[in-house]
């Protein structure tokens, strides 16, 4: 039981956290700026200004799939749903479990607007690179953490550390004969 319990505050205090960012931003940008008002934030690189905008997007990210915004609204609904039922049953790795609640959070964010408005509000533009928002952010950043993990995250790896099984532990075990035999 305490198990189960440290997993769901993992997921809904980390997810939850992303969520209410992110539904905070999107009201606050929906109610301060006109539909594809623009105010520039930083020009700290030269051709990459940082900048504010009111977008919307009924696609995925990036604007991709604009036609299936129904598709994706049961889709992150299902991921939403699976992760509250399997988040108990993953293995103890912290990153594994942070990437997957932000993931979740991130997924209900953009959920939550296309149930209340039929479309995702983003409003974080980078350069020339597609407008986004803090769900989709935390979405790709709990993809570069799980790739991340998954790379320099396991404990052992060849050095027959905890985790891994030495070659003598891996093979199976010779038969013993008795030169006599």
């Amino acid at each position: 039981m305490r198990k189960l319990l440290k997993a769901y505050a993992v997921l809904f205090g980390f997810g939850g956290l992303v969520l209410l960012l992110d539904q905070l931003s999107k009201r606050y940008i929906e109610t301060h700026l006109a539909f594809g008002q623009t105010i520039p934030i930083w020009h700290g690189i030269p051709n990459v200004p940082v900048m504010l905008v009111h977008w919307s997007n009924s696609g995925m990210a990036f604007g991709l799939g604009e036609r299936w915004g129904i598709f994706f609204t049961a889709l992150g609904i299902a991921y939403a749903v699976g992760m509250v039922v399997i988040f108990p049953r993953l293995g103890d790795e912290w990153w594994l479990r942070f990437a997957l609640a932000i993931q979740w959070g991130g997924a209900l964010g953009n959920v939550v607007d296309r149930l209340r408005q039929g479309h995702v509000t983003d409003f974080i533009a980078v350069g020339k690179f597609p407008v986004f928002n803090l769900a989709d952010a935390a979405i790709n950043i709990s993809v570069a953490i799980l790739i991340l993990g998954e790379i320099f995250g396991r404990k052992g790896g060849e050095t027959g550390e905890e985790g891994t099984l030495s070659p003598e532990e891996a093979l199976p075990e010779a038969p013993k004969v008795s030169p006599h035999e």
